[in-house]
């Protein structure tokens, strides 16, 4: 039986600059396709205060066209562990695209429960943000996200042929979750 964990959704921190700076060098050195964080070569902390008011205000006065959204690390104590975003307005993109929801655990805490942790944080934040329903769409080929969704109830929609410089062409499966 796992332990219980603690983890925290918390704003992006200076603190935990080098736990993210790790965790984008996991996702890089096993070519995590999925959900693909910033360069670890280019993190550090001139990188994270140029982008701390970027993200700050995507929260409070998106640009024209975009969700609102919030971006959080994921924490368990003093570990860093991954990161979740939240996406509050269902746009062209969210709906074909990126999806309401977005996350990642580090690859050395693949397997441990933390995607199920953070998703069920996530969608209390969606539900107290005035949130009815989330959508999450996933690359069919992520298997182990899709488990997660599904064991959270998400029922899928539908899938459709998707593109992006990362994954390149794809299936991407979309799944609604109704708060």
């Amino acid at each position: 039986m796992e332990p219980e964990r603690r983890i925290k959704l918390i704003p992006r921190c200076i603190e935990f600059l080098e736990g993210y700076r790790d965790y984008c060098r996991e996702l890089y050195d096993n070519n995590i396709v999925w959900f693909r964080p910033m360069d670890p070569d280019l993190v550090d902390a001139g990188w994270f205060m140029r982008t701390k008011p970027i993200y700050d205000k995507r929260e409070t006065d998106p640009a024209p066209g975009a969700s609102r959204s919030f971006h959080r690390w994921v924490v368990d104590g003093d570990r860093f562990i991954g990161e979740f975003q939240l996406r509050t307005e269902f746009t062209e993109k969210v709906l074909t695209d990126i999806g309401s929801i977005g996350y990642a655990v580090r690859v050395s805490e693949w397997g441990k429960g933390y995607g199920t942790e953070i998703l069920k944080q996530g969608l209390l934040m969606a539900r107290d943000l005035g949130m009815e329903k989330v959508l999450f769409t996933v690359n069919e080929d992520n298997k182990r996200s899709i488990h997660v969704i599904e064991k959270m109830g998400a029922v899928l929609e539908d899938s459709i042929e998707a593109y992006n410089e990362a994954e390149g062409v794809h299936t991407l499966r979309r799944y609604w979750i109704k708060l």
